[in-house]
């Protein structure tokens, strides 16, 4: 449905993620957190595309993401990291 709202889901951002996101018309680019740098995190944000990691369950590293600018995280802690994480 072109209509609806989609992402992108990588585990690891390929060179031509951005040429895919595009061709796609996707709003959001998903990744596996632990084959993101921050030049990447940056990229997609300059890109225009909203940025998500899965599945991040420590809270230092989600600090860290969230510092990069992504967007929002996934993970299977909630009792480390609740909605109230900052």
């Amino acid at each position: 449905a072109p209509e609806l709202p989609r992402a992108i889901a990588f585990g690891a951002l390929p060179p031509d993620w951005e040429a895919q996101a595009r061709e796609l018309g996707v709003l959001s680019v998903h990744v596996d957190h632990r084959h993101l740098t921050a030049a990447q995190a940056a990229a997609v944000k300059a890109a225009g595309f909203g940025l998500f990691c899965y599945t991040v369950n420590d809270p230092a590293r989600a600090r860290t993401l969230l510092d990069w600018g992504v967007d929002a995280i996934c993970t299977d802690r909630i009792d480390l990291l609740p909605p109230d994480f900052k």
